[in-house]
């Protein structure tokens, strides 16, 4: 038997089924794989408008090739400009002849579309929109929201933050990010809504206007998008079918860190949104939501190891150190004292799957205990209290938690003699009673499913937020060759760089005080390297806790970071002196 076979025999095919795999929703409300930060924005406009999850567009239908069967084959690039070409020719001129077309794709793949695995050619398939005008959300790419691992509904629930209720509801006045609202209500619909009203009744999927007459403002990039969404003729519809199509009002456990998110892309919509032209918008935007995401799950991993120990969530806890290589990889010091740092931060990190194995087999307990499941917390939003409540089952505080674990010490014991034959040393492992039985499932369960199952999928979803060797990524990705046990092993090691984009979004954010008035404030660079460490963990002139870095080295590190801000025209001072060095903005606010 195989080792689903013998865990179904073992906890019943629906136990399982729900233990087997990577998500824990009210740890981490979103699945920890591979996504892509920049197909994020459209989803998020769609939610915002609508006030529930995408579900089926007509992007396939109507420039999909159709196969023998008449189904439609998902479109590359030339299919998309001959139908566009064909159905609204009118609208583009100077695009006819031979060579009309290849230009216009030119402009798609420049301004609004991108292909599959960031190809470049006409004929690769589209796989991503643009998010350069709200209209982009009309087009439904990717083809299945669930591609993108519920991050969208994510920051979605982080802007909105409504303190009640199981799934986000329409409502004014207490945020400046709602869902279901309109145009007017909402800071992010109203940044990319540019000349959009609702006409109609606000739930058809068809009322919303684009209102050509006024629209003499807009870039070749905006216009691109709107017309692709005008081919489609409306919005897709609600998420249907097996997955609800309410956006479920989770927060992360790591609340710190989703604050920060949350005060640092509402400054940024808000501030900067008219200020800048949409296509430096954008990668500043989307390197704020890389940087957000790889602190929340680091944040989440320190704020689950602290509950293992303790039982307790962290208030505040303290950001996971990461140092920065601000020579962007020209220093080989620099880079080599930040791979180690991350390869810190990775072991570490690398426990999240059987942190998040162990509150799924505490919770599946928990909810079928006669006693417990009557006074167990709500994980929505908030899931402090609940999670809380399974640590005190896990140290044994909980008076029912006698009860709880004998039932997780039985299933060890079957697990155990089930896998006597197939995999004895994690039968053996099951069986130690000086280990809590909850723990010993958790690590066998983990185990059992593979690392490419758990701990590959959490390293692929820190991968896509670190947007490694990306032009607005946080991160440098390099693979090198290293000799373990007289064998040669590909080895991927990563650094922390801070891209340009990136350096953008931070000194723009943190020259803007938090809340409604966002005033301007000044910023020195030293406040500055504060709130790098404070807020998300990177360090530049200090040497991460638990690691030794020459002072010479930090020296260097630090007029690195200098010089480029100078460079990028962020920085100004007169001498050296400290107080003197401020940062300021290169986009001037009305």
């Amino acid at each position: 038997m195989n080792a689903k076979t013998i865990v179904e025999n073992v906890l019943t095919p629906a136990r399982a089924r729900d233990l087997w795999t990577v998500n824990y929703f009210p740890a981490l409300p979103f699945t920890p794989q591979n996504f892509e930060v920049g197909g994020l924005l459209p989803a998020m406009l769609y939610m915002a408008r609508w006030g529930y999850r995408r579900g089926k567009g007509r992007f396939i239908e109507t420039f999909g090739p159709k196969d023998a069967q008449g189904k439609a084959r998902p479109p590359r690039l030339v299919d998309v400009i001959q139908g566009l070409l064909t159905r609204v020719g009118d609208e583009f001129h100077g695009f006819d002849g031979q060579n009309g077309p290849a230009m216009l794709a030119d402009l798609m793949l420049t301004y609004c579309l991108e292909n599959k695995a960031h190809e470049l050619g006409h004929k690769e398939v589209v796989q991503r929109v643009f998010p350069t005008h709200y209209l982009a959300s009309w087009v439904d790419l990717p083809e299945t929201v669930a591609n993108l691992r519920g991050v969208p509904e994510l920051l979605t629930v982080v802007l909105a933050w409504q303190d009640k209720g199981e799934a986000l509801a329409p409502e004014t006045g207490r945020s400046r990010f709602p869902v279901g609202v309109g145009f007017a209500n909402n800071r992010l619909l109203a940044q990319f809504g540019r000349h959009m009203s609702v006409h109609g009744l606000a739930a058809n999927q068809a009322a919303d206007h684009f209102q050509e007459e006024t629209a003499d403002d807009l870039g070749v990039d905006e216009l691109l998008a709107i017309r692709l969404a005008q081919t489609c003729s409306h919005a897709p519809d609600r998420l249907r079918g097996s997955e609800q199509s309410q956006i479920a009002n989770r927060w992360p456990v790591a609340k710190t860190a989703a604050k920060h998110l949350r005060g640092d892309l509402a400054i940024f919509i808000e501030v900067f949104g008219f200020a800048l032209p949409r296509q430096a918008f954008l990668p500043m935007l989307e390197a704020g939501i890389g940087l957000g995401m790889v602190n929340l799950l680091l944040s989440s991993a320190v704020c689950l190891s602290e509950w293992e120990r303790t039982g307790s969530i962290p208030k505040d806890p303290t950001p996971m150190p990461l140092f920065v290589d601000c020579s962007h990889g020209l220093d080989n010091k620099l880079r080599n004292a930040s791979e180690a740092a991350i390869g810190e931060a990775l072991a570490r990190y690398e426990r999240l799957p059987v942190l998040m194995m162990l509150a799924r087999v505490l919770d599946d307990r928990a909810r079928f205990d006669r006693i417990v499941r009557n006074c167990l917390p709500s994980a929505s939003p908030d899931p402090t209290a609940r999670i809380e409540l399974l640590g005190e089952v896990y140290h044994e505080r909980h008076h029912r938690a006698t009860g709880l674990l004998n039932g997780l010490e039985e299933d060890c014991l079957r697990l155990a003699e089930a896998l006597e034959s197939e995999a004895s040393d994690l039968a053996r492992a099951l069986r130690t009673d000086t280990m809590n039985p909850a723990l010993r499932l958790a690590e066998a369960l983990v185990e059992l499913h593979g690392h490419q199952q758990q701990g590959g999928q959490f390293v692929k979803a820190l991968d896509s937020s670190l947007m490694p060797n990306r032009p607005n990524g946080l991160a440098f990705k390099r693979r090198v060759s290293r000799n373990e046990a007289g064998t040669k092993k590909a080895v991927d090691l990563r650094s922390i760089v801070l891209s340009h984009a990136l350096l953008d979004f931070l000194v723009h954010r943190h020259l803007r005080k938090d809340g409604e008035g966002k005033a301007a404030r000044p910023l020195t660079l030293r406040r500055f390297l504060d709130i790098l460490r404070d807020h998300y963990g990177l360090y530049v002139d200090r040497e991460p806790p638990g690691m030794s870095v020459p002072q010479d080295l930090l020296r260097t590190n630090k007029q690195w970071l200098e010089r480029r801000l100078r460079d990028l025209g962020l920085l100004v001072g007169v001498n050296d002196a400290e107080s003197m060095k401020q940062l300021r903005a290169r986009f001037d606010v009305a």
